[in-house]
């Protein structure tokens, strides 16, 4: 454990940096905010299940980051992360939003943090490319987030909250709504060659294995890791009821967010 008269600095302390991250975007982020922390970074990229129980040392530290789907903690996300146990390691907590709103999503992941076992000390909301509308937040993270990511992480492990403890107070409020249903599904066009690729890396196995042109929309949760894997620029999203809710959408959330962070003092 941190002793409660250390200082402030922890030098160097192994970090692991686990993500749920289908569009690769949660990925850059939380590699990035542990690279601020130290040099001795675990990955653990629980994008498609985890194969072995986690545990992880009361000494290290952990990032741990996931994209809001509707404003919450993505399902698969929630049942992977049971599988890692915290053992009163300090916790940084991140969601990826695409610059429209990441409403729940910090304040429950950082309870199924603590459920988990980890201590948070520090929370931060980052922008990337909107997995769905994909010209939102084209781009990002850029340079500056993810400078911002590395300055965020080196600036979690000064504060008293390493050594102490205690409760953070976040933007959002702990949802009793249930999360949202997403009714588009990724289409495939004439460019695919059937290498399968989307339907191994697909996260709930969507989309069929023999015949990759065919998706499953009962299946499909629209994390778009099948357009961002597919060498080939075949898979997308299409479709009338589509073009309206993307320009809708546009419309509305043109202008650039920037990253939110909270660091008790």
């Amino acid at each position: 454990m941190f002793p409660n008269h250390i200082s402030n600095e922890i030098k160097n302390p192994k970090v692991h940096a686990i993500y749920f991250s289908p569009a690769r975007s949660t990925k850059k982020v939380v590699e990035a905010i542990a690279s601020g922390i130290s040099d001795d970074v675990q990955i653990h990229d629980i994008t498609q299940g985890i194969q072995k129980q986690v545990d992880i040392k009361p000494n290290e530290i952990a990032v741990v980051g996931v994209p809001a789907y509707s404003g919450r903690v993505p399902a698969l996300a929630c049942e992977y992360l049971q599988q890692i146990n915290g053992n009163g390691a300090r916790a940084i907590v991140t969601c990826v939003y695409g610059n429209n709103d990441y409403q729940y999503t910090l304040d429950e992941l950082t309870h199924i943090c603590g459920d988990r076992g980890f201590i948070p000390i520090s929370s931060g909301a980052f922008v990337a490319r909107h997995s769905i509308f994909q010209e939102v937040a084209k781009g990002r993270p850029d340079k500056r987030d993810l400078d911002k990511a590395r300055q965020f992480g080196k600036q979690s492990v000064l504060h008293t909250r390493v050594s102490a403890g205690g409760q953070q107070k976040l933007k959002g409020l702990h949802p009793n709504r249930p999360v949202g249903e997403i009714s588009l599904a990724v289409k495939t066009d004439s460019n695919c060659n059937y290498c399968g690729a989307c339907a191994r890396l697909c996260p709930v196995g969507a989309i069929d294995f023999n015949n990759p042109k065919k998706t499953s929309k009962k299946d499909c949760i629209a994390c778009a890791r099948c357009i961002e894997m597919c060498s080939y620029n075949a898979r997308k999203f299409k479709g009338l009821l589509y073009h309206i809710a993307r320009k809708r959408f546009e419309d509305s959330n043109q202008e650039r967010k920037e990253v939110e962070v909270f660091i008790p003092l």
